[in-house]
């Protein structure tokens, strides 16, 4: 992704596969944005291009469109066919925005055959002027399994010398909750932090894997950088009671085995005397 400068017009275009996809009766629904961003006046629009690949038609398919804690909605395509597409331009009022790179959102909503919803998720930047690079990255984005519930642990480090107040965000499709979900921290220069906190399933089915994407701001002098970087999470079977507590039972049986022997030999020694 590249962005330009031109008069009047700043824009990114971008294509993005998304790990948006259901299975029922071994078909699939695969749903595609692609998608330009540019801002008119103090307005931010977007063209997108909503595709599905698969082999099931998508239901109540729409857009929507996030910038900071402004979202739209689009239109509601009651079908999208396998191998279909449709246009929609989504926009919101967003003021002077100056250089630097913004993060907004791109969503679709969906349903199977079952009306089982999903959601296609997409984060990324719109870059104003011609900024230099962002010196923060977010290093890892790490998780377990998750059945009901699990640890997020993201790994964000400065790379300057310059100490940095950042805002972050962290960002899931519906389905997943986020604990936690946005706030501040403190970087030093050439500092490491680790921000945590936890995932919640709410309605995602085992055996899928869901974006998480960590959307990092802050003001380098003049500029402002926003940095977006994904990972993702992988939903398991729940676990039964042996798989949950194997090791604490495991510590307890080798605890009463200790003692055990610690019962025998002092009986023993006990004998002796």
């Amino acid at each position: 992704m590249r962005g330009r400068t031109v008069p009047a017009l700043v824009g990114l275009t971008c294509a993005v596969v998304l790990a948006g996809v259901s299975r029922a009766e071994a078909k699939t629904i695969s749903i595609t944005i692609s998608q330009k961003a540019e801002l008119r006046g103090e307005t931010l629009v977007v063209k997108t291009t909503v595709g599905n690949t698969g082999d099931e038609s998508a239901k109540s398919v729409a857009t929507s469109l996030r910038f900071g804690d402004k979202r739209v909605r689009g239109k509601l395509h009651d079908d999208l066919a396998p191998n279909a597409s449709f246009e929609e331009e989504l926009s919101i009022v967003v003021g002077i925005l100056g250089e630097g790179r913004w993060p907004y959102e791109v969503a679709v909503d969906y349903a199977d055959a079952n009306l089982y919803p999903f959601q296609a998720l997409l984060v990324t930047s719109i870059v104003m002027g011609n900024p230099p690079p962002a010196k923060l990255a977010v290093a890892e984005i790490a998780s377990s399994g998750i059945a009901d519930s699990g640890p997020l642990s993201i790994r964000l480090k400065n790379l300057s010398d310059v100490e940095r107040d950042v805002t972050y965000r962290v960002i899931a499709p519906d389905g997943l909750e986020i604990q936690d979900a946005t706030g501040t921290t403190h970087l030093k220069g050439w500092g490491e932090t680790t921000l945590a906190t936890s995932v919640i399933n709410r309605t995602a089915l085992a055996g899928s894997r869901y974006p998480v994407f960590v959307a990092v701001e802050f003001d380098d002098g003049a500029v402002h950088q926003g940095v977006v970087s994904s990972g993702v999470v992988e939903i398991v079977s729940p676990r039964n009671f042996w798989e949950k507590n194997q090791t604490l039972l495991f510590a307890g049986v080798g605890a009463l085995v200790v003692a055990w022997l610690v019962f025998v030999v002092r009986g023993a020694m006990s004998r002796k005397a």
